[in-house]
């Protein structure tokens, strides 16, 4: 996901100097991402390439590695200036940080044999709100194949208290080391916090926490309790490494008039947004 201490390091800065593309899920967030300056043309590659390979021992802070598989509409990123995480939200949609990407930006999706490029858009409240962390890429055509995650559209779905998946590639250790090794990690946190106002954060905290890398990333509510049902409620944004982690939250009204009006735009549907959208996990 995303990282910073409460200081005024950029994630993405930081991110120029970590080695290879960075796998956490110790999951934290700058406190302050600023939006990019100069086009950074991520690439994604699909999560679900990824190898599973089981671990010796648990993950520091709760965190343990994913089942590549089970998430196939995540996409790992790295680019000139760093690394982020995203998902696929419809046939022609992929979800990620507003920081991941500059405005205008070409984002390159690789799967398989093919390769899909598309056109990136910042949401426009984030150059005066950091909580407004989201951005929509816009392929010119389908990518086939994968159950497109859905976005949470009801305020009401989770409560204060409320136990969350957050997933991502991370760092395993407090000061932002270990990681790194190219697996996804994935780790449940409690709602600490809830949007209010123009503040579209969900602010959760506790042994798993939002990490360099993770940003733009997806955070999940499950429906049912054989955990088979779930929903994207946010997009990771920021946090301070250790315990506390800041998702911009898909179900705010500034999220949902971006996404309607971006679809209405492009004339696209994202799943979960619209009830008529194809393709939908």
């Amino acid at each position: 996901m995303l990282g910073s201490d409460r200081t005024t390091r950029s994630l993405r800065g930081f991110l120029a100097f970590v080695i290879f593309f960075s796998l956490f899920v110790i999951l934290t967030a700058q406190t302050s991402p600023k939006p990019p300056t100069q086009k950074s043309n991520p690439e994604f590659w699909p999560v679900s390439a990824l190898t599973y390979v089981p671990e010796s021992k648990p993950s520091l802070l709760g965190a343990r590695l994913a089942m590549p598989k089970d998430f196939p509409a995540s996409f790992y990123s790295r680019s000139q200036v760093g690394f982020c995480t995203s998902t696929l939200v419809g046939p022609r949609v992929l979800l990620t940080a507003a920081h991941c990407v500059a405005d205008g930006d070409t984002a390159t999706v690789h799967l398989g044999s093919k390769t899909y490029e598309g056109l990136c858009n910042q949401a426009p409240a984030y150059g005066t709100n950091e909580t407004a962390d989201w951005a929509l890429c816009l392929m010119p055509v389908d990518i086939p194949g994968i159950p497109y995650e859905r976005i949470n559209r009801d305020p009401a779905a989770f409560k204060l208290h409320a136990e969350i998946l957050l997933t991502g590639f991370g760092c395993t250790a407090t000061d932002g080391s270990g990681g790194n090794d190219g697996k996804y990690r994935i780790g449940e946190a409690k709602v600490a916090e809830l949007p209010s106002g123009t503040n579209n954060d969900i602010i959760t905290r506790g042994k798993v926490a939002l990490c360099f890398g993770d940003s733009g990333g997806p955070a999940f509510l499950y429906l049912d309790r054989a955990k088979k049902r779930r929903v994207q409620i946010s997009v990771n944004s920021r946090g301070n490494i250790v315990d506390e982690s800041h998702l911009s939250s898909t179900s705010t009204q500034a999220a949902l008039t971006f996404f309607q009006s971006w679809s209405e735009k492009n004339q696209v549907k994202l799943c979960g947004l619209h009830n008529d959208a194809t393709g939908c996990r």
